[in-house]
């Protein structure tokens, strides 16, 4: 094999490597965009079956009173902090 040769192998190689890195570069920011879309599609329905626009299908509905669950430990947590804060802000007066 002569050394010409074997440069352009390590020259493929070194081609072939860069367009798998780019390929999954770009899976990576497709899964990306495709997660802030499932999201804000989630977000979407999610709102409209609290607001009775949306019908929510039988094998959704356990799924909904979770996030309702969440959501309302979400809320009852940010009161919460909201107060501590405040008796914090209060006390240092």
């Amino acid at each position: 094999m002569a050394f010409g040769d074997f440069l352009f192998g390590i020259r493929d190689r070194i081609v072939q490597r860069s367009l798998i890195s780019k390929e999954k570069l770009d899976a990576a920011f497709a899964r990306r965009e495709l997660d802030r879309r499932l999201q804000d599609l989630g977000e979407r329905y999610y709102t409209l079956a609290r607001q009775g626009v949306a019908s929510v299908p039988d094998d959704l509905r356990s799924l909904l009173a979770e996030v309702d669950a969440l959501a309302a430990q979400l809320q009852s947590l940010r009161e919460q902090l909201r107060r501590l804060e405040e008796e914090t802000a209060h006390a240092g007066s």
